[in-house]
């Protein structure tokens, strides 16, 4: 027996020793009948089996017992069983204590067995949390790796645009005067700085959480996109449509020219030399899309799966598609548009909480969307 249950017997019975003591006490008194005894005791029976369990609960059955014999039942101070009186209360404290015991063992078991489970919940719950994290954990170094790649692989396929405009206003043969080019040639070596640093913070941070989303006019991100990629549009005709004035978006300026110079270098190297590229301004409830549309081929059936996938090994463009001879852009091995430039410009887009999507053009082409989180203004 523990030092705790000898405890506990020592208690029950101190407080059945005070119990008859105080009994004894009351038994000359003119009102006090057996009944009183027997329910005195019956109540320490019942206190004791809820604690001590069934050896405690049948002790105390039979200590209630002998003292309510010996205080209470004619002749008293003997054990004699002269009346009938005697087995009927025998009888009456042994099925009370053992039912009490029962009852108390089994609601003590139950209690048990609904502590061991709510600490196995506990325990599952703990564990599903950490699967949760380690999940989590994964998924966020899965998408800064999959975004890292993608900044990596737009250092080689990206900064042609801004380096072919630069080309082009410091070609002699363009035309270009030194007050129209050398202005134009700062804005792009600044935009090129701002990239580079983009790509630098990218790679040192891991991701997306240090993008500057700020607010800017969508007609002017559209607009500052056609003066970016002036050396890759060379001289194509580019029209403008704004549905609604006024929008403002929420977007990394420095990405989202990449994502519009990749639209547009797209539409270049697939539309038509003499058909104009289509830019849309419009907007839903939640975001604003800047549509890039052309009357190229489009895109078949077989390649909308794979057509915003990173693939490595590319078809050159022919010098007659693209107006880019040797360029190896966005184009698998069947022809289609798939490459790296709509799986950067797709990524850099997301990075901004925004997509790109394609569908097909009405009356022939491909149009390509642009979706950024619409900010208010005021």
């Amino acid at each position: 027996m523990t030092r705790s249950r000898v405890g506990l017997w020592a208690v029950w019975l101190g407080t059945y020793a005070v119990t008859t003591a105080l009994l004894y006490a009351a038994s000359g008194l003119p009102d006090i009948r057996v009944a009183h005894a027997v329910l005195a005791y019956l109540v320490l029976v019942i206190m004791a089996s809820r604690q001590g369990g069934r050896a405690l609960s049948m002790t105390m059955v039979g200590l209630g017992y002998l003292a309510v014999k010996w205080f209470y039942v004619p002749p008293r101070f003997t054990l004699r069983a002269d009346t009938q009186l005697d087995g009927v209360l025998l009888a009456g404290f042994v099925i009370t204590g053992w039912m009490l015991s029962e009852l108390f063992a089994k609601q003590r078991a139950a209690t048990r067995i609904a502590e061991e489970r709510t600490r196995e919940v506990e325990r599952l719950s703990a564990e599903r949390l950490q699967l949760e994290r380690e999940a989590s954990t994964a998924r966020v170094m899965r998408e800064a790796d999959r975004l890292k790649n993608a900044l990596l692989s737009s250092l080689a396929h990206d900064l042609r645009s801004p380096v072919s405009t630069l080309s082009l206003l410091s070609d002699p043969a363009a035309g270009f005067t030194a007050d129209v080019a050398l202005p134009r040639v700062h804005e792009e070596a600044r935009r090129l700085g701002e990239y580079i640093a983009t790509l630098q913070r990218f790679a040192a941070e891991g991701g997306g959480s240090m993008l500057a989303l700020d607010v800017h006019d969508a007609t002017a991100l559209v607009h500052t996109a056609l003066r970016s990629s002036a050396g890759v549009l060379a001289g194509r005709r580019v029209d403008v449509v704004t549905r609604q004035e006024g929008l403002v978006a929420r977007c990394d300026l420095t990405l989202t020219m990449q994502v519009l110079g990749n639209l547009l270098q797209n539409a270049v190297r697939y539309a038509p030399a003499g058909a104009p590229i289509d830019v849309t301004v419009s907007a839903t409830p939640s975001t604003v899309e800047l549509a890039v549309a052309d009357r190229g081929p489009g895109v078949g059936e077989q390649e909308l799966d794979r057509l915003f996938v990173p693939l490595q090994s590319r078809t050159p463009v022919a010098a007659s598609d693209s107006g880019d001879s040797g360029d190896t852009g966005d184009t698998g091995a069947s022809g289609g548009r798939m490459g790296m430039g709509l799986a950067i410009a797709r990524t850099f887009a997301r990075a901004q909480r925004g997509d790109v999507m394609y569908r097909p053009r009405a009356g022939g082409g491909a149009e390509f969307i642009v979706q950024l989180p619409r900010a208010t203004v005021g």
